[in-house]
């Protein structure tokens, strides 16, 4: 609850309370407390992932935090003030899709900065494991997209099936 409230008072830029809301969990822990100079999202996520390494879906949180980004347009201070939007959330679609490219969205930033496995060449006998922007979302099953009969669902950016995509309606 701690964590989540600190992430909260980050999103409402009040660093001081996310600070204390964190330094509760890090108290109990016996690490050094974090000042609101400290707070920013990457030490959130940090101390998330010290507290809850077995217990939360890290994607799902990611996916989360990237949409809050790309919907506010708030400066991500720790990839040096980036602004995600929420056009361009999955790439840019269409024959460009399959995109490496930082900048699109915070999910993809904070997997390549973290992680020593995407992207870093590794492989297995049959392929190397690699991510990109669109790997955000996870492909809609053509089973759910070809068995609607009563409407049109599009499949995610990136995945095979997009190009068929409409443009959804805007109900007013």
């Amino acid at each position: 609850m701690y964590l989540l409230l600190g992430e909260c008072y980050y999103w409402k830029d009040q660093p001081a309370l996310a600070a204390d809301a964190l330094n509760e969990v890090r108290t109990r822990a016996g690490a050094t407390p974090l000042t609101a100079a400290d707070i920013n999202i990457g030490e959130i996520l940090d101390e998330r992932a010290r507290e809850l390494y077995y217990e939360e879906n890290r994607h799902i949180e990611l996916v989360r935090i990237s949409y809050i980004y790309a919907k506010t347009g708030k400066p991500c201070e720790v990839f040096g003030g980036r602004v995600y939007k929420l056009d361009n959330l999955s790439g840019p679609g269409g024959t460009n899709s399959n995109v490496k490219q930082t900048g699109v969205n915070f999910w993809y930033d904070r997997v390549v900065a973290k992680s020593n496995f995407y992207n870093k060449g590794v492989k297995h006998k049959w392929a190397e494991y690699k991510i990109s922007v669109h790997h955000i979302l996870w492909p809609v099953p053509s089973t759910v997209i070809s068995t609607n009969i009563k409407g049109i669902i599009n499949q995610n950016i990136g995945y095979p099936g997009a190009e068929k995509n409409k443009t959804p309606l805007k109900v007013e």
